[in-house]
């Protein structure tokens, strides 16, 4: 299975034994293991650019999303600007939606500052209800710039830089958006320019009348900062600490009642009180570092995954519950943090004995820093579960990368391998502590395969290093692909190198793609692992077709790669591909379904 075979470890194992609580391991390579490349890869298709913020400078694409106006995109240009465009135009254009850099007094643009969240009411679309035309936007501020509206404050630890700031803006009736509504609901103050709020988002998932319709996530970093020595760990312990909002994934339901400027859920895990100014009943989860994008899978588990930046060692996928704790700073992925500083950076070490039956809750996935010297990292960018249907053959798949170093990378894994696991005690045999079996997606760009870094620097003067890379999903359900360098947006809209048939993408449709289909029959929105092959709302007899139609078929570049099935499999396998031509008519799916091989 392509996505499920990676490099073996190493005989050696991790540099220093899991067993040897007191040994310290290196910073940026706690993992003795290298991330490895699909076999099958899949093409950007540029769709739009996005103009420049001002003169020759290019705009730095933070984030895409929709719910506003129906089948538009919505695209953040952090330096103040949301610009809205229409995907499925021939020859889409850009329509300027808001610019908060001139509707918002002492509006704040450094290198983390400045526009990093937008988000639609669910209720945008429905005449009559309170969210009608309401959208809010997660921004920054100068310190102590006036209030607009009656906001709850959060005052910055020592040293204020600037505030976030959570606003609710309303729509004109011609589609205009009526700046005059703007109201602050939150004002954090922040000791930093960085770690600060980042996406907001309401719940997919969540239809009218269910306990989470309404209520809007905001991803809080821990204030600390990017550059040592300044960031040591955690410079003002805020992240474990529930009397502050930082570190946390915070939940409210952003309406204005009465004189307050939102209200607390009732079902938050904190929650003591209603007061909206006490951080605690605010908190949704927390032990975060910079847990600046995060996502709902629309389809499966509707999971929630939170990808979190980690500061010298670790990058992390953390699966979204309700009252957890993610450890940090006491944890950095699957290892604990310690009082050593080098450089800067923390040194970590292995977990403690009792790690299984501590209060933490630790990644679905991670990786390091060093990646064995391969193309090292700095800063996870999580993405979207792919949920589209242009490209069936990634359905079912988290696509999620990095961006602060190397070459860009794009990574695949199947969500349904991102579950949750006690015990790290033996961390190697767990996809080489990565935890979960990702892969790096090769890319190709008008056929050519290139990695992002080299598309951007393609279409631009000059090069540049890195591709602050960001993900988001348009009206259309597709993925779209953002970076901070060249403006354009680009979309991934089809694969080489997966055949029709071949739920594994091992190169070869066969008996194991069968099983696949066999337990994943009757589901519906189901992943391509599953039998989804056609990339419809459901598993069923059209999908078999389709494995039966390319059985055996194989990849010239995998064909020595084939193990031969065995003999009943094989015997089982005959009779299902040529029993309905003998009987003339379809087996049914519970026959099928039920076939013993």
């Amino acid at each position: 299975m392509q996505l499920r075979i990676f490099l073996a470890a190493s005989s050696i194992g991790l540099l220093f034994s899991l067993t040897q609580a007191s040994a310290l391991l290196p910073v940026g390579n706690p993992l003795n293991a290298t991330i490895s490349k699909t076999s099958w890869s899949v093409e950007l298709q540029d769709v739009v650019t996005i103009p420049n913020s001002s003169g020759s400078l290019k705009p730095r694409l933070e984030f895409l999303t929709s719910g506003g106006m129906p089948g538009l995109a919505y695209v953040i240009d952090q330096r103040g600007k949301i610009y809205s465009f229409d995907p499925a135009a021939s020859s889409p254009s850009t329509s300027l939606f808001l610019d908060l850099s001139t509707s918002v007094g002492n509006f704040n643009d450094q290198a983390q500052t400045g526009v990093r969240g937008l988000a639609f009411h669910p209720d945008f679309n429905n005449p009559g209800t309170s969210g009608f035309r309401k959208f809010y936007t997660s921004h920054s501020r100068n310190g102590f710039a006036p209030l607009v509206g009656n906001p709850v404050i959060f005052p910055s630890p020592p040293g204020l830089n600037h505030d976030s700031v959570l606003g609710e803006w309303e729509l004109n009736a011609n589609g205009t958006v009526n700046t005059s509504s703007y109201r602050e609901l939150l004002r954090i103050g922040q000791p930093f320019n960085d770690h600060n709020i980042a996406q907001i988002s309401f719940n997919p998932n969540a239809t009218s009348g269910d306990p989470d319709f309404g209520n809007l996530y905001i991803a809080l970093g821990d204030g600390g900062n990017i550059s040592p020595p300044i960031q040591t760990i955690d410079p003002h312990n805020l992240a474990q600490d529930l009397g502050q909002p930082y570190g946390s994934i915070l939940r409210i339901d952003p309406l204005a009642n009465g004189g307050n400027p939102y209200t607390v859920p009732v079902d938050n895990p904190f929650r003591i009180s209603t007061n909206p100014g006490t951080s605690q009943n605010l908190i949704w989860a927390y032990g975060l570092r910079n847990p600046h994008r995060f996502t709902f899978d629309t389809a499966g588990e509707h999971k929630m995954l939170i990808s979190d930046i980690g500061q010298a060692n670790i990058e992390e996928i953390n699966l979204g519950t309700a009252g957890a704790n993610f450890g940090w700073d006491l944890r950095e992925g699957t290892f604990q943090t310690t009082s050593i500083v080098s450089n800067g950076l923390n040194i970590i070490d292995n977990l403690p004995a009792n790690h299984a039956t501590d209060a933490f809750t630790y990644p679905v996935a991670q990786y390091d820093h060093s990646n064995n010297l391969v193309n090292g990292s700095g800063a996870i960018v999580g993405g979207s579960v792919y949920r589209g249907t242009a490209v069936p053959q990634l359905k079912g798949l988290y696509i999620f990368g990095e961006f602060a170093s190397n070459s860009g990378p794009l990574f695949a894994v199947e969500v349904d391998e991102l579950v949750d696991r006690d015990d790290f005690s033996n961390l190697n045999s767990l996809n080489d502590g990565h935890l979960a079996p990702f892969q790096e997606i090769r890319l190709t760009h008008n056929g050519v395969e290139k990695s992002l870094l080299q598309i951007i620097n393609d279409a631009i003067p000059g090069s540049v290093s890195r591709t602050d890379l960001r993900f988001g999903v348009g009206p259309d359900n597709e993925i779209y692909v953002l970076n901070k360098r060249d403006g354009v947006i680009r979309r991934l809209v089809s694969v080489s190198g997966v055949l029709d048939g071949d739920a594994d993408r091992d190169g070869d449709v066969d008996g194991a793609d069968f099983l696949a289909w066999q337990r994943g029959v009757g589901k519906t929105d189901g992943a391509w692992s599953d039998g989804n092959f056609n990339g419809d709302s459901t598993i069923d007899a059209l999908d078999l077709t389709i494995w039966q139609q390319n059985y055996s078929n194989t990849l010239p570049l995998l064909a020595s790669q084939i193990v031969p099935e065995p003999e009943s499999f094989l015997f089982g396998i005959g009779l299902l591909l040529t029993l309905p031509l003998i009987t003339g008519r379809t087996l049914s799916l519970r026959c099928i379904r039920d076939l013993a091989i």
